[in-house]
């Protein structure tokens, strides 16, 4: 299948599914997603060029696995829940943790993305797509009206987009939902404004960069009386010893911890 209709931020979706098909054929890997594997098969594009990028290859399925885990838990919790995955690209999360039975599975992204991911992932009952953008936020007026637990999961988005955008993204989410849980990675900070040294957006012909990130999450809840910090995860601490060996000695220093962890989230809106 080809992939020219991705371009700029949707053709970054491919780095993360290499990196789950890549480590699904691992023995002992990470993550275990056939789906990707699958899907990569099926798409015409030079994932070769991603083979020697090991740190995003263990980052990404770390970041993954931890979204995974809680998504996981939050259903357990709310077996009647809506969930909605923002940019979700061709992640296959809803198929990874066994298609649940809840109210309903939202997946939205861009229409060019949705048009790839609808040959690849078909919709179903009660998983269903949204081709329109995250800042399109009626998003928000659809997982209401079903009057259940809300679940928001953004992963390897908000990178992409300047702070003031982002802030104002959160302001939006907590005036127009009601309670909800957001589940969200965050980029480590000294990666902004340096996406052409990673070790996988640097193989990209395009010009996309690293726009945003805090310094500490909490200081997020700065910028909505409803936002409350729930948990946070440090990349470095569950790699299962898959990063570099200098990166992980690097984050025991308390100064650099933070600046080179990615960091895996959940916020509650209140």
């Amino acid at each position: 299948m080809e992939t020219t209709l991705l371009t700029g931020v949707p053709e970054t979706m491919l780095i993360t599914l290499w990196a789950k098909a890549t480590e699904t054929q691992q023995n002992g890997g990470l993550i275990e997603d056939n789906d990707a594997v699958r899907m990569m098969k099926q798409i015409d594009y030079d994932f070769s060029k991603f083979k020697k990028a090991k740190m995003s290859q263990a980052g990404s399925c770390v970041r993954a696995s931890l979204i995974d885990k809680e998504t996981r838990e939050f259903i357990k919790n709310n077996p009647d829940a809506v969930v909605i995955q923002l940019g979700a690209g061709i992640d296959a999360r809803y198929q990874r943790i066994g298609a649940p039975k809840v109210e309903h599975w939202y997946d939205l992204d861009l229409p060019e993305a949705i048009e790839v991911r609808r040959k690849l992932l078909p919709e179903s009952e009660r998983n269903t797509y949204i081709a329109q953008s995250l800042f399109d936020y009626s998003w928000c007026d659809t997982v209401k009206a079903h009057g259940k637990p809300i679940l928001v999961i953004i992963e390897g988005v908000l990178m992409y987009f300047e702070p003031e955008k982002v802030r104002e993204f959160f302001c939006e989410m907590c005036n127009r939902l009601g309670k909800a849980t957001v589940l969200m990675d965050i980029l480590f900070y000294s990666g902004v404004k340096h996406a052409r040294q990673h070790d996988a957006m640097k193989k990209m012909d395009n010009d996309v960069e690293f726009k945003w990130s805090v310094l500490h999450s909490v200081e997020m809840e700065s910028w909505h009386e409803r936002l409350h910090l729930g948990r946070e995860y440090f990349m470095s601490d569950h790699d299962q010893g898959r990063l570099p060996l200098v990166f992980r000695l690097l984050c025991k220093i308390p100064y650099l911890h933070t600046r080179f962890n990615q960091r895996i989230v959940r916020f509650e809106i209140n």
